[in-house]
């Protein structure tokens, strides 16, 4: 079912002052910047994008308790994949006993997406784009 990772997302505090240290010293391309999200490349073709994630904008998204956004220090990364459809794959994966965080949304943008976490509590989103 899962077969590629798209975005490496990383939540912290400060979405800025990463973004920066990622982009000039470790030199990964900035496609975007915000005070609440950044997007960069790494220079391998076809790698995964690395994302941050403001720890208070994700808090929107998902039960504060568990992203804990004004717990120092922040670890509540995940890793987000893409499927052709994640609201079927979350009927599969809740069958088999995976623990979702909440059921399918919408971003405002159309982005179908679902939390769910593994046995140590590490996050995986599960997200696709609506065709048409």
């Amino acid at each position: 079912m899962i077969d590629h990772v798209n975005a490496i997302a990383l939540t912290v505090r400060d979405v800025r002052k990463c973004a920066e240290f990622y982009r000039d010293k470790l030199g990964l391309t900035e496609v975007q910047i915000s005070d609440d999200d950044a997007y960069l490349k790494f220079p391998q073709k076809g790698a995964p994008v690395l994302a941050i994630i403001g720890a208070s904008g994700l808090a929107k998204e998902l039960p504060p308790d568990r992203i804990r956004p004004n717990e120092r220090p922040t670890q509540r990364n995940y890793i987000a994949v893409f499927l052709e459809d994640a609201d079927r794959a979350y009927e599969e994966l809740r069958k088999k006993g995976v623990n979702f965080l909440q059921p399918p949304a919408t971003r405002p943008g159309g982005q179908r997406y679902a939390f769910f976490e593994d046995p140590e509590g590490n996050l995986w989103e599960i997200s696709h784009f609506p065709k048409g």
